[in-house]
């Protein structure tokens, strides 16, 4: 090793020195100058805490002010990714306290990495038990945060549960969609039902919540505080003692599926929707299991669908009404026009059937018997044109534009679109068909109540609503009003007759079964074949008969006969209607305790 003198030494000693004060000086002023005001956020991070106050939807309600859906105090458990250090060990301890797998927890964290500073909800409405356990172990839990939420609460289950509809998590497609509305990630938002469609009205305003907090996560003190701003009541047109009668009319025939939808044929307002089989939307409140979500989403009878204005049926015979009316304005028939129905109807080589043989019947009698030879011979006469144009002037085969999401068309036919359709000219079988309803019509049972509604009012069509009243963002209350969508002009001698033929059905007809003592009801009976089983069962009627108030229509899927499993239904939600007190249009207030 060759010798170096002392003074070189020195020298490389002194550069060695100088080299490492310079970097740690270059270091200390990337710290605190250029990466100053990083590490003093996550400095602050470390003692100071954001939390969103999250904001109760508005309170929905009956028409005379009854609760429908509220919310709830509960308690979220909730995860910190910035201070979850040791993921493995605090999910393997935190999952057995949530009665959930260490992997369910990592995937919910997983999914939300685009928002680390956001508390991931893990697990909603957990009791008080859960939370005790979890603040005793809040040392082995670094990152587990509890925050106080608002729950979701439908107070009467599954009885109207296709109106109001459900809540659920934020999706990806829904935030891209409400990019610019200030929804996040782990948000709740109206999914279907009243939830869905008025959502810009129940959803409230976040608030915003910064405390101090030590070591552990605990509180410490307040440092400021943005109040949350709960979301504005609604107030319904359904009548909770209507709704009642409707559901558990329809459950207790014990069929299985259908519907029934109440009118005020007055202005349109929906007194009462119910659709069996049903589900409990509180299911969804606090984030659905996917075992439950399958047993819903794979279920034969499919639940969820609201089979009152979603899917389309076959009407049968309250299509009659129809082709009564059409008959009537053309003159083909009049009250007291006379039929021979010796229980069929011979066109060529094809026989139309029916229920037996009449002998020589007026046509009051056909229509409350519902004597098919009747409306074959009218159907025949005015063709398909004629009976799909009257259909269609009253609503059949369109969207009623009823204010609830998913609502179908449906289906009438004729001889000027069955050729685009099927590729086959019209045949007058196939008037004679589409005179009972059957063939290719298909309508919902809320197109059914809307074109009853019409015959009661003498030609009102009203748009179907079921939004009565809501405030303002200033508090005032404002009172949806009623949307007429057309005026009917038929002559007068057609709407008498036509109330008469449907007095008869209940009072001595097919629908015996609707009626209740002492109130005057009009209405018709349906029967429709289909190719799935049994024929569907209908019944479309409306009372007092002089002076309507309430139109209510009941389908039941492979009821068999109109007159036996949906009159029944029918009679009891008039019983409820009128035994009780019929609505008042003007009924409907928001409950002075529901201000904002």
């Amino acid at each position: 090793m060759d010798y170096q003198p002392p003074r070189q030494r020195l020298l490389a000693l002194s550069i060695i020195i100088a080299t490492m004060t310079g970097i740690l000086l270059g270091r200390l002023w990337q710290i605190q100058v250029l990466q100053g005001a990083h590490y003093l956020r996550q400095s602050e991070e470390n003692r100071i805490r954001d939390y969103v106050l999250t904001a109760p939807r508005g309170v929905i309600y009956d028409r005379k002010g009854r609760p429908l859906v509220t919310s709830r105090p509960s308690f979220t458990v909730a995860i910190l990714p910035l201070e979850l250090r040791t993921p493995t060990e605090v999910l393997a301890r935190l999952a057995p306290m949530l009665g959930m797998a260490p992997n369910e927890i990592r995937a919910r964290i997983e999914s939300n990495r685009a928002r680390p500073f956001e508390p991931i909800r893990v697990k909603r409405d957990v009791g008080t038990r859960t939370v005790a356990m979890i603040e005793e172990n809040r040392m082995d839990l670094p990152g587990v945060i509890i925050l106080a939420e608002p729950v979701r609460n439908y107070l009467h289950g599954k009885m109207a549960a296709h109106v109001l509809g459900y809540i659920g998590e934020i999706d990806e497609d829904e935030l891209r969609a409400r990019r610019t509305e200030g929804y996040k990630l782990g948000d709740l938002i109206g999914k279907s039902g009243i939830e869905r469609q008025y959502e810009s009205v129940l959803r409230g305003v976040d608030g915003r919540l910064r405390m101090e907090v030590d070591a552990l996560g605990r509180p410490l003190r307040v440092l400021a505080r943005v109040p949350e701003v709960p979301g504005r009541p609604i107030v319904l047109s359904l009548d909770l003692d209507l709704q009642r009668a409707a559901f558990e009319g329809l459950r207790e025939s014990g069929l299985g599926r259908g519907a029934v939808v109440a009118l005020d044929p007055r202005n349109g307002e929906v007194l009462a929707m119910a659709s069996i089989p049903s589900y409990d939307p509180n299911l969804f409140a606090t984030g659905i299991s996917l075992k439950a979500w399958q047993a819903l989403s794979t279920h034969p009878l499919k639940p969820m669908l609201n089979r009152a204005t979603s899917t389309a049926f076959e009407p049968g015979s309250v299509f009659k009404l129809v082709t009564a009316t059409a008959a009537l304005e053309h003159g083909i028939v009049t009250r007291n026009s006379t039929f021979n129905a010796p229980g069929f109807f011979r066109l060529g080589r094809w026989v139309f059937h029916d229920l037996k043989a009449w002998g020589t019947v007026n046509f009051i009698t056909g229509i409350a018997n519902s004597i098919n030879v009747v409306f074959y011979t009218l159907g025949y006469r005015l063709g398909g044109e004629e009976l799909a144009r009257y259909a269609r002037l009253f609503g059949l085969g369109e969207r009623t534009g009823i204010d609830l999401p998913a609502e179908v068309g449906g289906l009438i036919p004729s001889p000027s679109t069955k050729q685009q359709l099927v590729g086959e000219p019209w045949f007058p079988g196939d008037s004679v068909n589409m005179s009972i309803g059957q063939g290719a019509v298909t309508v919902t049972p809320m197109q059914v109540a809307r074109m009853m509604a019409a015959m009661a009012s003498r030609g009102l069509l009203y748009q179907p609503r079921v939004l009565l009243m809501a405030r303002d963002r200033n508090g005032a209350a404002r009172r949806t009003e009623p949307v007429l969508q057309r005026r009917i002009a038929l002559n007068a001698s057609t709407y008498e007759t036509l109330h008469e033929g449907m007095r008869a059905v209940v009072e001595r007809g097919s629908g015996t079964a609707a009626a209740v003592k002492g109130l005057p009801i009009a209405g018709k009976t349906g029967s429709a074949e289909n190719p799935r089983g049994k024929p569907h069962a209908w019944f479309a009627g409306f009372a007092p008969a002089q002076a309507p108030r309430v139109v209510v229509v009941a389908f039941v899927e492979h009821g068999f006969r109109g007159g036996l499993a949906a009159a029944p239904i029918v009679r009891r939600v008039f019983q409820a209607a009128f035994l009780q007190g019929a609505p008042e249009p003007r009924a409907g207030r928001v409950p002075s305790e529901a201000r904002p």
